[in-house]
């Protein structure tokens, strides 16, 4: 089972001059030492308008700076926004390729629609039209990749012949992956040949998911990449702690998180209903506002794997046994500070990536590599 970290960029308030620069640099410094502690994939979101919550709207800019601070990890999007309001398929193409090229061919690009109706109306996006768009985009940037000239004729999109420049260094392209929120989403994700980047916080939902994945990808009809990726990563919130007052940090990051998770849903709940507020329960596994639950019942929580090396190595073999390919561990969570996630990664050098992968070596995780904020 592999390993990797996500960044939403969380920024929480009271803001100062220097929060978003701190967040980055500190975000920076964590990468670097999960680079040499072993973790396999670091992926960063993109979003738009999600204050607090997300101040991540470039990724391919911070990945520029991730490419030449780190050797191993792979450097992945999760996920890049492909309705053409957000991005052009050929732009999402050339910045992907310039990134691989620049990380000696370390890059995976995760690509999906948005679910929050900031960002979607914000850019002007038709709702209905977002799965055609990510369609054709998908479609395009494959092209883009792997055609000496690229020629498109689209039902939404048609693209003269041009030659795009230049091409990633993996051949014949990166691999491909798909947010996975709404239940439908998975067996698209499997059709389509792509890896599934399950963001569900409900662990018994992940393990039905994972058994269609796979599933529809043994009789998938609509590949796009060039080569199939059959992988599926499933998301939880990790901090290993020392002590009794850090595990507490960790589960009050835990509950920010997910009580703002929420709070993404309800202008898409109200406005046109595509979530319900059951749909919400079943994503999160709770009957309460996170924000409301005790930190006793929040400990237990599949999803929230918080609190001493032992205690995370049980909770995460659950995935394991499961088949889960590749957790994806979110740390930089509401206000957790920095030093203490520093920490929480050296411990999971010691603790938890021996427990799942005694054969690899691990580097010595003291040293910290990267400046960590002012």
């Amino acid at each position: 089972m592999k390993f990797g970290l996500l960044y939403e960029m969380e920024t929480p308030r009271p803001w100062h001059a220097l929060s978003e620069y701190n967040t980055y640099w500190q975000a920076l410094a964590q990468i670097e030492l999960a680079d040499r502690i072993g973790i396999d994939y670091v992926w960063e979101v993109e979003h738009h308008f999600l204050e607090e919550y997300s101040h991540s709207p470039a990724p391919e800019v911070f990945y520029g700076a991730v490419t030449q601070r780190t050797r191993n990890i792979r450097i992945a999007h999760g996920v890049r926004l492909l309705p053409f309001n957000f991005n052009h398929p050929i732009k999402v193409a050339e910045q992907a390729a310039v990134l691989d090229i620049m990380s000696n061919g370390r890059v995976d690009i995760g690509t999906g629609r948005s679910t929050t109706a900031q960002e979607l109306d914000g850019f002007g996006i038709d709702y209905d039209r977002t799965r055609e768009e990510v369609r054709e985009s998908l479609e395009i940037i494959v092209k883009a990749w792997t055609d000496d000239i690229l020629e498109y004729d689209g039902k939404l999109m048609k693209i003269p012949p041009r030659r795009v420049v230049p091409k990633p260094i993996q051949k014949p392209h990166p691999p491909m992956w798909m947010a996975c929120v709404a239940p439908d989403s998975y067996e698209l994700a499997a059709d389509r040949g792509l890896g599934a980047l399950s963001f569900s916080l409900n662990f018994e939902q992940v393990q039905k998911q994972l058994e269609t994945y796979h599933k529809v990808f043994a009789r998938r009809s609509d590949q796009i990449p060039k080569v199939a990726n059959e992988a599926y990563a499933g998301l939880v919130i990790c901090h290993v702690a020392e002590n009794k007052d850090d595990e507490a940090i960790g589960l009050e990051g835990a509950r920010w998180f997910m009580h703002n998770v929420a709070k993404l849903f309800e202008p898409l709940m109200v406005k046109n209903k595509l979530y319900s507020y059951e749909y919400l329960r079943n994503l999160m596994s709770l009957d309460l506002d996170p924000k409301d639950v005790p930190d006793a019942q929040l400990k237990q929580h599949h999803m929230v794997v918080v609190g001493n090396p032992d205690e995370v190595c049980r909770k995460l073999e659950n995935f394991e046994r499961a088949g889960v390919d590749q957790v994806i561990m979110f740390k930089q969570a509401g206000r957790i500070p920095h030093q203490n996630i520093m920490k929480s990664l050296k411990l999971i050098a010691r603790h938890v990536l021996p427990h799942f992968n005694p054969h690899k070596r691990i580097a010595e995780p003291e040293t910290e590599l990267a400046a960590a904020g002012r």
